[in-house]
């Protein structure tokens, strides 16, 4: 009887080791990796691409991943370290990005590089991120912006009949306040009071008024389009294109309050031409904000 139930054990023993060991085949392998950013050598907005110098390793247990670039093409891979379960190399690369001009010249910029293997599919390979020794190096630098995060994740890329596991890494940076203000905003503010100066010649002389609104009006259009010129064509508005817009309508408001008092006096109704000026004057703060809320808040969800 003791026979006969280690005999059964055996056989329980040996169904549940083959089990798992069909069930270890069946589940994919498992490939941590990580990049060590050395450098963003260029961020291209008009032709939407980026390069990069890095290291990219992997830590895999049967058989090191056969990769590549999804969005970029190397120029450079040098492998720099190879040992049991693990490699790394050294790589420079041209990667395309699609980049999100909407909040312009406040954007934050999403640099992206994506990996994934070329045959093996997620049932047999996944990849994991290192989180503990991905990073950015501190001396690393991008001329104009400054680094914001630093994020990996594993996504599945959905084919047809098939899906893949790719690993993402993505830099978040976004331009440096300060000179986006002096370089955006400085000229055409001062373009702008240069316009309203205006109000300050008498509604008489109102021919140097107009033409004070309308050189100004070409020269914000100038300004604003020399601004565009760095970016690609779009299919939006950017918050810089709704701010222009709110600029275009004052200078309009301006030109328009010149053209009344233009009427007014060529009717010898200096007087009220007057008034109507005072009057325009007092509602131009008014007017200020109703077009600056108007066209960078009101009107965004529909651009």
């Amino acid at each position: 009887m003791n026979r006969k139930y280690s005999i059964i054990l055996l056989i329980l023993v040996l169904m549940f080791c083959l089990s798992v060991s069909h069930v270890q085949a069946l589940s994919p392998s498992k490939v941590k990796a990580g990049i060590w950013v050395i450098s963003i050598d260029k961020v291209d907005l008009a032709s939407g691409t980026f390069s990069a110098d890095f290291y990219l390793w992997f830590h895999y247990m049967d058989n090191p991943p056969n990769f590549e670039f999804i969005n970029g093409m190397p120029s450079k891979i040098e492998k720099t370290v190879e040992s049991e379960g693990y490699v790394e190399y050294r790589v420079k690369a041209t990667f395309v990005q699609q980049y999100n001009f909407k909040p312009f010249p406040f954007d934050v910029q999403n640099l992206n590089i994506i990996i994934e293997d070329k045959s093996l599919n997620m049932s047999k390979l996944v990849f994991l991120p290192d989180y503990e020794e991905s990073g950015l190096d501190p001396q690393a630098y991008v001329v104009g912006w400054q680094f914001k995060d630093f994020m990996a994740e594993t996504v599945v890329h959905k084919y047809p009949g098939e899906n893949y596991s790719r690993i993402v890494f993505t830099i978040s940076i976004q331009r440096e306040i300060f000179p986006v203000f002096m370089k955006n905003f400085v000229p055409i503010t001062l373009i702008t009071l240069i316009s309203l100066l205006s109000f300050a010649v008498s509604i008489q002389n109102y021919s140097q008024r107009i033409s004070i609104g309308i050189t100004t009006l070409f020269s914000a259009v100038a300004y604003h389009l020399a601004t565009l010129s760095t970016l690609p064509p779009l299919s939006y508005l950017t918050l810089f294109d709704r701010i222009m817009l709110a600029i275009y309508s004052l200078f309009l408001f301006n030109i328009g309050v010149s053209v009344q008092g233009m009427r007014l006096v060529d009717r010898k109704q200096v007087e009220r031409a007057i008034a109507f000026e005072d009057k325009m004057q007092k509602l131009l703060p008014i007017v200020v904000i109703v077009l600056l809320v108007f066209f960078a808040i009101v009107i965004e969800p529909f651009t």
